[in-house]
């Protein structure tokens, strides 16, 4: 806290002059002795061996400058370092002091009884948390007194390797460095990578690797130098014997390392322009297809690559989108490479799959990487969806090798489809809607690509969770495409597409490729609750943004509107039960459960949202808006819904499955009463089941949709 560090500026200074006074003797030796040996006046064995001499006490000025040089940058570093950490030191005992706290001179905070008044020293002995307030902040600066000793560490480190001599063999003892580096990181970095090719590791050398990574944990010249010098086989060798030790004793400081060796590649990639990463790539791509098992038991390289990047999730995203294609480009050439043959713990088996689950965690990356475009050259969503060989488990049967689908296959798949047609990350709570022409792409696309040949219906079990959560993030489109009665979503067809109107992008597709994929979905029930949900709470929506009391049409139109979703609903939620029979109760009673398990909680919608300059003039918009008008007999309707799902498992029973009218008949009713309408009102009973015309047609089209006759 008290050294004057401005010494090592001065001492660098110094330094600097040094290389000068070398290089000014260097020219004067260069000129009165070396050139006797070389002018021609001289001649004779005498002359080959002083010419040789001469030669090399010449390199040694050479030598000793960029030592000198090499020796002053390291100060400065320091200096910069020291000083910033001793700021941010000095920063942190203020605030303990401002806290109450007395810091000693060995970083302890206690609190100060002496300058507290005597209220509060009374409040601080009886406040049982006071042990651990002082904790935290002795932690906390005893974490950055660790940081400054990291620090000083590594100047110590790059300072002793700059004064080493360059070339022992030379013939000079303790000669000048002749490739003396003034950079701190870099020689860290070298050290590190020289630490990670020793077979083991005793505890001193561990604690010397962690705290060079400690020390450099930001630094993308520590991270390059370290991996550039490993290699990318190496680097992965190294990944694989850390992953082999987090079982042991000394588990914790292993997987440390190996998630800071993932830390070592964000940082290191992250600039697709620097001269490492190119070269870095390709040596990649040579480690990326070796074998690192055996030939009856193979695992290749980036399966075990990216099972390390799994350690960390803030990656470049161009580097993403090259490692993807790299292994794309390799599985194409291979398509049998990702086999498994085994389980290798904490190995991915499918590199690519386990890659996109890291997009999924960078929305950006992700709608990027799959996003067609607007002239539909990027195929990496067509290839995923339909084109790619899915890697397979393989069995030894009986006198054949068999094998089977993954049961995981596709997970990382889902994450990096929902981030990328959403903008969230998976399970982040947002307001549902607003999104790019991108992400409506790529969910116009998915929903196209996955029902070519009508098989929506029928979706890999991993990726129903993820769709259903896209088409609830969705539910502003679904609901107009569903109600029939938008022509600005009509008039595209089947093909459907994606259009900006005004500040609003919207997404359209065909309704029985919607209907498909709704009933691929419901076969999980939690997925096919939240669409259900959110639609309900939309649908309260579109009813309370038109004045009840107002235009009978634009009454009517939204009624009906409603209705007609609510029908291909019921057409979806008939044809799970009459599937399921003997489970369908079951399932009726696991989506109920979902549904009121989440009804409390309000969905926002973008740019639905209820007041503002968008809601009409004659519409009541209360504080309790928020609870929509959604809040109704929900014990009813569970059991409404087991109810009729007890009844429609024959076929005689599905056109008969009409619950969502019941729910869009409950909306108006609560719509009439938070306008002053009571239930018995004339109008309010006129209205209920007026819809109930475009709720059935709806309903059979969606059983023409899923090939059902109703």
């Amino acid at each position: 806290m008290t050294t004057d560090l401005a010494l090592l500026t001065t001492a660098a200074e110094e330094w600097d002059k040094a290389a000068k006074d070398f290089e000014k003797v260097q020219k004067a030796y260069d000129g009165q002795v070396r050139n006797v040996a070389v002018d021609g006046s001289w001649t004779g064995v005498a002359r080959t061996f002083a010419e040789m001499a001469n030669k090399q006490t010449y390199e040694q000025f050479s030598a000793a400058a960029k030592e000198a040089r090499a020796l002053a940058s390291l100060l400065r570093d320091a200096h910069a370092q020291f000083t910033d950490l001793r700021g941010k030191l000095k920063a942190q005992v203020a605030k303990a002091e401002e806290a109450g706290m007395k810091v000693s001179d060995d970083g302890t905070a206690r609190f100060d009884f002496e300058k507290a008044d005597k209220a509060l020293a009374n409040a601080a002995r009886h406040d049982p948390d006071l042990h651990t307030t002082e904790s935290n902040w002795s932690k906390s600066i005893g974490d950055l007194v660790q940081a400054f000793d990291d620090a000083d560490q590594g100047v110590k480190l790059a300072l002793t390797a700059a004064a080493q001599d360059s070339d022992p063999l030379d013939g000079f003892d303790h000669g000048f460095n002749a490739k003396a580096e003034g950079d701190i990181e870099k020689v860290e970095g070298r050290r590190q990578a020289e630490l990670a090719r020793l077979s083991h590791w005793d505890d001193k050398q561990l604690a010397e690797m962690q705290r060079l990574q400690r020390d450099n944990k930001n630094s993308a010249e520590f991270s390059q130098t370290f991996l550039a010098e490993l290699g990318a086989d190496k680097t992965i060798d190294y990944a694989n014997r850390l992953r082999g030790l987090t079982s042991g004793d000394k588990k914790q400081e292993y997987e440390q390392l190996q998630n800071s060796l993932a830390t070592n590649i964000a940082s290191a990639t992250r600039d697709a322009n620097s001269p490492f990463y190119e070269k870095w790539r390709e040596d990649l791509r040579k480690a990326g297809t070796k074998n690192y098992g055996s030939k009856t038991d193979p695992y290749y390289g980036y399966q075990s690559f990216v099972s390390l990047m799994e350690h960390h999730d803030r990656y470049g995203k161009q580097f993403l989108h090259d490692l993807g294609n790299d292994i794309i480009d390799t599985e194409k050439k291979d398509k049998d490479i990702w086999t498994q043959w085994r389980r290798h713990p904490g190995i991915a088996s499918d590199p690519l799959d386990h890659l996109l689950g890291i997009m999924g965690k960078d929305p950006a990356t992700a709608t990027s990487f799959l996003d067609p475009g607007t002239d539909g050259k990027n195929d990496h969503l067509k290839y995923l969806l339909k084109d790619r060989d899915w890697p397979k488990i393989a069995l030894n049967g009986p006198g054949a090798l068999l094998s089977q689908d993954d049961p995981a296959a596709r997970i990382g798949l889902g994450a990096a489809l929902e981030a990328a047609a959403t903008g969230e990350v998976p399970g982040a709570k947002h307001a549902l809607g607003g999104h790019t022409e991108a992400e409506a792409r790529v969910m116009h696309d998915t929903l196209r690509t996955l029902n070519e040949g009508g098989k929506g219906d029928k979706l890999p079990a991993t990726l129903r969770a993820p769709l259903g959560n896209m088409l609830t993030d969705y539910t502003t489109d679904t609901h107009e495409i569903l109600s029939r009665t938008n022509e600005d979503y009509k008039k595209l067809g089947e093909e459907g597409g994606v259009w900006k109107d005004g500040n609003t992008v919207r997404m359209a597709v065909h309704k029985d490729d919607l209907v498909k994929i709704m009933r691929g979905v419901a076969d999980d029930p939690t997925a096919y609750a939240s669409m259900y949900n959110a639609e309900r709470q939309y649908a309260a929506d579109t009813l309370v943004r038109v004045p009840f009391n107002g235009n009978p049409d634009d009454r009517a139109a939204v009624i009906e509107a409603a209705s007609s979703v609510y029908g291909f609903y019921d057409g979806v939620s008939s044809d799970v039960v009459f599937d399921k029979r003997d489970k369908a109760i079951q399932w009726a009673r696991d989506v109920s459960h979902a549904v009121t398990g989440t009804s409390g909680a309000a969905l926002n919608f973008v740019p639905a949202k209820i007041g503002g300059e968008d809601t009409p003039k004659g519409v009541k918009i209360g504080a309790d808006v928020l609870n929509r008008i959604t809040d109704f007999a929900m014990y009813e309707w569970t059991k409404e819904q087991i109810s009729e799902a007890s009844q429609a498992a024959g076929e005689q029973n599905r056109a008969e499955f009409n619950h969502g009218q019941r729910q869009v008949d409950s909306l108006i009713v609560e719509w009439g009463a938070k306008n002053d309408h009571k239930a018995t009102d004339g109008l309010v009973r006129h209205l209920v089941g007026s819809g109930q015309e475009r709720h059935d047609s709806a309903r059979n089209e969606a059983f023409i949709a899923l090939d059902r006759e109703k």
